[in-house]
């Protein structure tokens, strides 16, 4: 019998031993005490100063590390990195890896996996890890980082000196590698060089924004540390977890077309196949005094090893441990992205890529299964990383599958593309079948440009056509996506996906309506003009006449007074003043101009409605006991004075995935409909705080008795 730890085929009995057993369990292949219960795993994550995670990046050996000086960062990752270095280096990249930031790179992603499917689609048998599990993992790091995705193969190549003998994809020696990485830490500084004067949308143009900015200090070595590793965990632990979860769902009856349902049916799948197995082992931390954990006493200088993998499957937390439900709730979340300071930072990117893999792979390969017996699965050697060296798969060749549509979804097509101002284009969308549903003015829908890309618009056409829909969509360069898609790359005849409509911004019945617009803030207005049956008139300000849509519309309709920024101040005191009593006014545009007319309606008493981009400051509340509503189902859930909205919402069903559970990764971030947050959390920027629609349920809390969330 081989010793503890060392059969990767019996890691998980001899993990669960380790449960078993008292105290901590010293393992002599590993060399450290290994940590294998949830609560001990916790509890150490959560005590970064004295379980300290230099380990993780060890020491360069000679001649390599003379060679590297200067050249090669020797904490080449951030997770070789303590307190305070940690936090100052990882603010300057935590927004970037943002969910709904990233959803942006989705429809990259899914035009990369179709082209690498289509080298092979005709085969019918392939090692799918070898033509796809590991080259579009490695291209779409490449590509998020912001280096030329044709060198992904020599990126990969020059990465590979770290994995040393564990190696199995690039045959090359130590010193042949050597010299490619070299070459790789040479290749980032130019492009960090160029960069600096071109920025572009990627991780290292975003780097440099954020310096520029002073939000961050950081030194040029210090950002060159910040990619290679990021690259190399970005690529292999993907791959690893793309090939291990497959492998699992074709081995068990059902269980694959079961995930592939739809988007919330993968999102689960994956869940539970990152708790069940994940890419990661675990990682070794330094003790850095004396202490206790686990009913063991440490001494400064010892080193455990935080068996990710077996708190994962800890008994004592998830039923059914060792089996893969797929409809598991999230009440305490897996391990396996680690959890605390050193959550992995690209957990949002990695299920993000595993869930359009997932996808594009049932499209494309249609009875796909397994071409080697699940029994008789590789793995590679026991330690940090856990993996496959190969998956062979056989599928039918024929058509594509087409994709699953949620019930809800409206399928529509792009009917017309017109500028409407400088900067605006205006989209219609006719229905593919049937009519679109009933709408009033102040509605908005969701506009589903492509997977992961969905954006809300207001409506500005009329409520009375059935077979078209109209919205403006303003480019926004520093927005998330949405809009650039919209101008650039949206084009008459595509096809999109439509839901809703919506509208918490509902004309009421009223003796005199005043609007008041700022810029883009004239599209739900629009219809409300048309349709007001009280006396009416607007006021429309904007930056300059050319930037203000619908300018020349809004004159034909009459009772208008259109005024651009460049012909001065508009006196809104003035405005507000001649309002008669009882007059509603209705307010869209930007939170200046919000703001001032909101003061202005409560000095004299006037009824004011308003779409509004961010809320009034509020001062930060102290942790009472609130209640959260679940818009999709109305169920109410109670949030207690000192427990987490996160572990609530789990606790009622809600499935909000986790990593961090500090509020420094953005993985649970939910979307607030109504109500005011406590934001406590270190990822969204001042303005989305002040907006008020965002919320990170594992930290924040709510300012008001109630919060109602897109859940």
């Amino acid at each position: 019998m081989s010793c503890p730890f060392t059969d990767p085929r019996a890691l998980f009995g001899d993990l669960a031993a380790a449960r078993a057993r008292p105290g901590l369990t010293w393992s002599e292949s590993l060399g450290r005490y290994v940590v294998s219960r949830y609560e001990d795993i916790v509890e150490a994550l959560q005590r970064p100063e004295v379980f300290s995670s230099r380990p993780v990046v060890p020491e360069l050996p000679s001649p390599w590390r003379d060679r590297f000086a200067g050249r090669v960062p020797d904490r080449g990752t951030l997770l070789g990195h303590d307190n305070p270095d940690h936090d100052r280096l990882r603010s300057a990249v935590n927004t970037f890896f943002m969910p709904r930031r990233l959803a942006r790179f989705e429809p990259w992603i899914e035009r990369t996996a179709h082209s690498l499917i289509d080298e092979f689609t005709d085969r019918g048998e392939i090692d799918l890890k070898r033509h796809f599990a590991l080259p579009l993992p490695l291209r779409t790091i490449a590509h998020v980082v912001g280096l030329d995705t044709a060198k992904a193969g020599w990126i990969g190549f020059a990465l590979a000196f770290f994995l040393g003998p564990k190696d199995t994809h690039y045959q090359a020696s130590p010193e042949e590698k050597a010299e490619a990485l070299l070459e790789l830490h040479d290749h980032l500084r130019e492009v960090m060089a160029d960069r600096r004067r071109d920025r572009r949308d990627d991780l290292i143009s975003h780097i440099w924004n954020v310096r520029d900015s002073g939000e961050v200090e950081m030194t040029d070595f210090e950002m060159l540390s910040m990619f290679p590793g990021l690259m190399l965990a970005g690529h292999e632990t993907s791959s690893n977890l793309l090939c291990m979860g497959l492998a699992h769902l074709l081995s068990r009856d059902g269980a694959y077309e079961a995930a592939q349902y739809d988007h919330a049916s993968r999102a689960r799948a994956l869940e539970e196949l990152l708790r069940y197995e994940s890419a990661i082992t675990g990682m070794p931390r330094l003790v850095t005094r004396d202490t206790e954990l686990g009913g063991t006493r440490l001494r400064a200088g010892e080193e455990v090893f935080l068996a990710y993998a077996s708190g994962s499957r800890d008994a004592a937390v998830f039923d059914d441990p060792d089996g893969i439900v797929l409809d598991r709730g999230f009440e305490r979340p897996h391990l396996g992205f680690g959890q605390g300071v050193h959550a992995c930072l690209g957990a949002p990117l990695a299920r993000l890529l595993l869930r359009t893999e997932l996808r594009v792979i049932h499209e494309r390969l249609p009875g796909l299964r397994l071409a080697k017996p699940y029994a008789e699965r590789e793995y590679g050697p026991v330690g940090e990383a856990r993996g496959v060296p190969e998956l062979l798969v056989r599928w039918d060749p024929g058509r594509r599958r087409p994709p699953v549509r949620a019930r809800q979804d409206i399928p529509a097509v792009v009917a017309a593309k017109s500028v409407v101002a400088e900067g605006v284009v205006e989209v219609e969308f006719t229905p593919l079948d049937g009519r679109f549903p009933a709408w009033a003015p102040g509605a908005h829908i969701d506009v589903r440009f492509a997977p992961g890309l969905i954006r809300q618009y207001s409506l500005c056409g009329d409520p009375g056509e059935h077979d078209r829909w109209r919205v403006a969509i303003r480019r926004e360069v520093d927005g998330r996506g949405g809009s650039v898609h919209a101008h650039d790359r949206l084009a008459v005849g595509d096809e999109v996906t439509l839901a809703g409509p919506r509208n918490n911004f509902a004309l009421v019945p009223a003796p005199e309506y005043l609007f008041v617009a700022g810029g883009i803030g004239i599209t739900p207005l629009l219809p409300m003009m048309a349709r007001a049956a009280a006396p009416w008139r607007t006021v429309y300000l904007g930056r300059t006449e050319r930037s203000m849509p619908y300018r020349e519309l809004v004159r034909s309709l009459g009772h208008a007074t259109i005024w651009p920024s460049d012909r001065g101040r508009f006196d809104l005191d003035a405005l507000l003043a001649s309002a008669k009593p009882g007059t509603a006014v209705y307010c869209c545009g930007p939170e200046r101009l919000l703001a001032a007319v909101e003061e202005l309606c409560d000095r004299r008493a006037l009824a004011l409605h308003v779409e509004r981009f961010a809320p009034k400051p509020q001062e930060p509340g102290d942790s009472t006991e609130f209640e959260v509503v679940l818009a999709a189902s109305g169920r109410t859930v109670h949030v207690g004075a000192e427990e987490p909205v996160l572990d609530a919402l789990n606790r009622a069903g809600a499935q909000v995935p986790s990593t961090c559970r500090e509020g420094t990764c953005g993985t649970c971030e939910v979307r607030v409909l109504s109500g005011t947050p406590d934001h406590r959390d270190s990822v969204l920027t001042p303005a989305e705080r002040a907006a008020g629609k965002y919320l990170m349920p594992c930290v924040s809390r709510s300012l008001t008795p109630s919060l109602v969330l897109d859940l």
